[in-house]
């Protein structure tokens, strides 16, 4: 078994090697691809020496499994046992997800994925006045149902906005009514409503400028921000 834990830590706490490996060699090699990943002063060593089942590809296919591509996640988790390899913590986007599953399978055993997605804005804007979803927001809307299909251990925070028009009380009470429109479009497209929470800002979060239409139509929003 290897574990690699910490990986792309926001602390200073380092990646942490443990477990048990089949020989010195093998134990000697893995310290010195993870310091050549991961920094000198970033890797702690506790491995073991002891019986244990070869991994595909023996010394190689664990060396693989260190790769660079592991540096983009963040608060991360590797852990391989015979037969079985998963994968935990945060990464920046869809993208940067498929990219690593890809690359720790080519080691040769495929990957449980316990990857999360960092916060991120979907872009969903309403009319004025309006918590009622536009075709295109359902469109925006319809892609992030399918991806959080394929994680289904997120979980997501919706925050609703207004622009500064009108009362602070009814802009709140707007914001709420648009994130609460968001929650029950996805729900009704499969996502579990418990993995769904939902919060309203009013006007207090602007992204841009009030003072022009165009600013306006921006603040007019939801935003969608993955919960660790």
């Amino acid at each position: 078994m290897l574990v690699a834990g910490g990986l792309g830590s926001a602390s200073a706490a380092p990646v942490l090697l443990e477990g048990v490996v089949p020989d010195e060699a093998t134990r000697q090699a893995i310290v010195t691809r993870a310091t050549a990943v991961f920094g000198a002063v970033a890797v702690e060593d506790r491995l073991r020496v002891g019986p244990v089942a070869a991994p595909p590809g023996g010394r190689d296919g664990l060396l693989r499994l260190l790769d660079p591509a592991l540096r983009q996640v963040r608060d991360g988790h590797l852990e391989w046992r015979p037969g079985a390899l998963r994968i935990e913590g945060v990464v920046a986007d869809e993208a940067a997800r498929r990219e690593l599953l890809q690359t720790l399978a080519a080691a040769g055993v495929t990957p449980t994925d316990g990857l999360r997605l960092r916060g991120s804005d979907a872009g969903v804007e309403f009319e004025p006045g309006s918590a009622r979803l536009t075709a295109p927001a359902q469109r925006q809307l319809d892609a992030v149902a399918a991806r959080l299909a394929a994680m289904p251990a997120q979980r997501l925070a919706i925050v609703g906005h207004t622009d500064d028009a009108g009362s602070a009380e009814a802009n709140l009470a707007l914001s709420l009514q648009r994130a609460e429109a968001v929650r029950s479009y996805l729900a009704d497209h499969g996502v579990e409503p418990r993995r769904l929470d939902v919060r309203g800002a009013g006007a207090a979060e602007p992204r841009a400028d009030n003072t022009t239409p165009e600013g306006r139509a921006r603040n007019r929003r939801i935003e969608l921000r993955a919960v660790d």
